[in-house]
């Protein structure tokens, strides 16, 4: 059973013996290949998946352009909040990076889960505070600091994503250019250049 799941929920609340029961009963697990499309344009968002292993990456076109809005990685939940908060097509693309095993609920069976305790509904209510305090701290960043800044704190928050991700998607996240970004993933590695990396740049 993925006990990492409740690792994670127990940061929010301490769910009872027969909370977890009743939660493993509404969970399931996929495995996927790379590039697997989750949710694409359109489709309503049902599910809330946790990654056990694998990257995913949320996406979406501005004319021909793919910008990549988010990544994630193992111990992350991901869905197309948007979609799936309101009820509305997504406007957002969910594709797996490469394969990946996730847990997943759906939403009839989350609505089940709150109406069974006040508990649930209280993880609820704090994972997705947590959740949107994140992405609003993110998406500040992106705006107030420079590419160096913002190169850095993806080091510092997600290191693992540099190995496992093509470069053009990172650039893209992180909004500055691919050859700015290998630049400075290439001055990562010699320590005595970091002070080459302008801040304006």
């Amino acid at each position: 059973m993925p006990a990492d799941v409740f690792a994670y929920i127990s940061k929010f609340v301490n769910l009872s013996e027969a909370e977890k029961a009743l939660f493993k009963e509404h969970i399931q697990i996929m495995t996927t290949f790379p590039r697997q499309v989750l949710t694409r344009v359109g489709e309503m968002e049902q599910h809330i998946y946790f990654i056990k292993k694998g990257v995913l990456r949320k996406y979406f076109f501005k004319g021909n352009e793919e910008i990549t809005s988010q990544l994630n990685y193992e111990g992350d939940m991901v869905c197309c909040s948007v979609s799936f908060l309101s009820g509305a097509p997504s406007e957002i693309i969910l594709e797996t990076m490469e394969a990946s095993t996730l847990i997943f609920i759906t939403k009839s069976s989350l609505e089940t889960l709150f109406a069974y305790s006040n508990n649930f509904e209280k993880m609820g209510r704090l994972v997705w505070l947590d959740w949107l305090l994140y992405r609003e701290r993110w998406g500040i960043s992106r705006m107030i600091k420079t590419p160096k800044e913002r190169f850095h704190l993806l080091l510092l928050e997600k290191p693992g994503l540099v190995n496992r991700v093509p470069q053009k998607y990172l650039a893209s996240l992180l909004r500055i250019k691919p050859e700015t970004f290998s630049r400075y993933k290439k001055i990562l590695g010699n320590s005595e250049n970091h002070s080459t990396i302008s801040r304006d740049e």
